[in-house]
């Protein structure tokens, strides 16, 4: 499992990232950390038990400013590409609804865009063979 731990804007994220299964643990905790209720981790533990491929998951506290971005196992290249960039999606709504960018804005974009930058080496470990 890769983790990655950014710091974007004032916020906190985990990105998680599962090459072969998940750490079922680690993601708990992190779910924790971020103050997750217990549905929502129950929902991050009925993905995990379901063993299924390209899927994600993600969770956003704009109490606490944590997030977490959860990454499943793939098949392939492009369905990574896919995965990730629907996560990230979801990620960079949240983000851009708690500082109230225009979702169609230049600040909402360069969000997405410097999130993924810096998640560069685990994307291109991972979809790019």
């Amino acid at each position: 499992m890769i983790h990655k731990v950014l710091k974007i804007r004032d916020w906190i994220v985990d990105f998680l990232f599962a090459e072969r299964k998940y750490d079922i643990d680690g993601i708990i905790a992190c779910l924790y950390d971020a103050g997750a209720p217990d549905n929502k981790i129950q929902q991050a533990l009925d993905l995990m038990d379901s063993c299924q491929y390209n899927c994600g998951f993600t969770f956003s506290n704009p109490y606490n400013r944590r997030g977490v971005v959860l990454f499943g196992p793939v098949d392939s290249a492009p369905q990574f590409l896919n995965t990730f960039v629907h996560e990230i999606r979801h990620f960079t709504d949240n983000i851009a609804s708690y500082y109230d960018y225009p979702l169609d804005s230049e600040s909402a974009a360069y969000l997405s865009g410097d999130t993924a930058m810096a998640l560069a080496d685990a994307v291109c470990k991972l979809g790019c063979g």
